[in-house]
């Protein structure tokens, strides 16, 4: 099977790194490649509840972008259609949390995914996501090779 050409893999480094949310979030994109990325941000006070410790919201988002970079890294337009969350321990305004969404399974239409949140090396959260893989490609489906586009 091919590999993700240069040129295609920089302009969809780009593409995910001016994620408004992610900007937002301060979110950094740390590595990623067809169906996998990892992202961090050092959470803030802004980002805790009244019970101090960060809203579970913040902590969701940043899986959901993990995910969306991981299932948009094959150059086909996917939308997350559900993801499922479970919270393993408060998390304290200061920490970096590290979020990982990993491909378990993909077909034409639906790819699983596997996220992870940690802080420290320590789980704090993990979830599944589900993604719904259009016919759209980023940038046209043209500029994608064919076997490219036949395997993912």
């Amino acid at each position: 099977m091919a590999d993700l050409p240069d040129d295609l893999r920089r302009r969809l480094d780009d593409l995910f790194r001016s994620d408004n949310v992610a900007t937002r979030l301060g979110a950094e994109l740390i590595r990623w490649h067809p169906g996998h990325a990892t992202v961090s941000t050092v959470v803030d006070n802004p980002d805790a509840n009244f019970m101090g410790v960060v809203h579970g919201g913040t902590l969701f988002t940043l899986a959901d972008i993990a995910l969306s970079f991981a299932s948009n890294g094959h150059g086909r337009i996917a939308l997350a259609i559900q993801v499922d969350i479970a919270y393993h321990r408060g998390v304290t305004p200061g920490d970096e949390v590290i979020a990982t969404a990993s491909e378990t399974s993909r077909t034409r239409r639906i790819a699983n995914h596997h996220l992870e949140l940690h802080v420290g090396g320590e789980l704090v959260g993990s979830a599944t996501g589900i993604t719904y893989r259009t016919d759209e490609w980023h940038f046209g489906s043209e500029v994608w090779p064919e076997e490219w586009r036949a395997n993912h």
